[in-house]
């Protein structure tokens, strides 16, 4: 595999990776990729964005800059989403294929194997997490993230695999199809799926470099699970229509109700009991589409802001870069005289 990835020496490869606090595990975890990268392709680079870290990362990471070739640091001033940082550092990279690896949970092995499996016109690989597969890790987090991507599948109608992690790689052409998408930091889980190009999977097993149990949040699951329905689908839209028009039948049905009563009923009593659960249906639905359409005129006035998702605070770069070792280098050749 090796020799042929080799041959392929006019593809650069970018690998990005967001870190926060990482000071403990960073310096591992790049010498590691740094040797894999190294010897298999001739032009690569390491792009780390620095989440607002309130230790030391940045400092450790610019130490090792000054011996390994080819690492980039960007300093965000502001912490961000974990998954939101991926954008920014695909922004940043220049990679012809470029690779989202989470630098304290996914291992770097699979990266040759995920080159390989991009030939043949494949522009997206997919990493898929054995933990959350069929038949993984019983969990109630893995079995809630199964259901929330058939459930989105279902009504997107996205070709999206189940399990999917952010260990992925997309060709130059995959990277082009959604850079210019407005909503591209909150839809990094899905927003590939969007181009409708060819892709790939293939499962792997997770690891730990922090030497920390790894904090599942539901509010944030639950809140990311929100922003992506909305964000990505019109069926929110589509199910409030279906409901206001669900309402709106209902007061008809309610309407002949009454004349009906009134019609064929000679005394005709306060009916306080259906009054009320009348009006509290009413108010249900109301209030049910209020909550959809703030929902909604939220993202547009964020939108409208025009504020920047972030703010690069610092950058430095490896001492030595191997593609600027090559850059207007004429090499020496016998000439006749004439």
């Amino acid at each position: 595999m090796s020799s042929r990835l080799n041959r392929r020496s006019d593809v650069m490869v970018s690998v990005i990776s967001p870190i926060s606090n990482a000071e403990s595990w960073i310096a591992s975890y790049l010498h590691e990729i740094s040797s894999l990268l190294s010897e298999e392709f001739k032009d690569y680079e390491i792009v780390l964005i620095d989440n607002a870290s309130s230790d030391e990362t940045v400092q450790v990471v610019e130490h090792l800059q000054q011996e390994l070739k080819n690492v980039q640091l960007y300093c965000l001033a502001r912490k961000i989403p974990h998954e939101s940082a991926f954008v920014v550092g695909l922004e940043q990279a220049i990679g012809d294929v470029l690779i989202t690896l989470d630098a304290a949970y996914d291992p770097v092995e699979p990266i040759t194997e995920m080159l390989q499996m991009s030939y043949g016109g494949i522009d997206i690989v997919y990493g898929a997490r054995s933990d959350r597969a069929q038949g993984g890790k019983r969990s109630l987090y893995n079995s809630l993230s199964r259901i929330f991507f058939r459930f989105y599948r279902q009504i997107t109608k996205e070709n999206l695999p189940l399990s999917v992690s952010t260990l992925r790689l997309y060709t130059r052409r995959a990277i082009n199809a959604f850079l210019d998408n407005g909503d591209r930091y909150n839809l990094f889980p899905v927003i590939a799926a969007f181009s409708g190009l060819r892709y790939k999977t293939f499962s792997y097993q997770r690891l730990n470099r922090t030497g920390k149990a790894s904090n599942q949040s539901y509010s944030e699951a639950i809140s990311r699970a929100f922003r992506l329905i909305f964000l990505s689908s019109h069926y929110p839209l589509r199910l409030l229509t279906l409901t206001a028009l669900a309402g709106a039948f209902l007061n008809v049905a309610y309407s002949i109700y009454v004349l009906f009563i009134n019609l064929f009923k000679s005394r005709v009593a306060e009916g306080w009991t259906t009054l009320s659960l009348q009006n509290s249906v009413m108010f249900f639905i109301l209030f049910m589409i209020l909550a959809v359409l703030c929902e909604y005129v939220s993202r547009l006035v964020m939108t409208s802001q025009n504020r920047p998702f972030y703010l690069v605070t610092r950058e430095s770069r490896s001492l030595v870069l191997a593609r600027k070792e090559e850059i207007n280098v004429i090499q020496n050749e016998a000439r006749p005289r004439e």
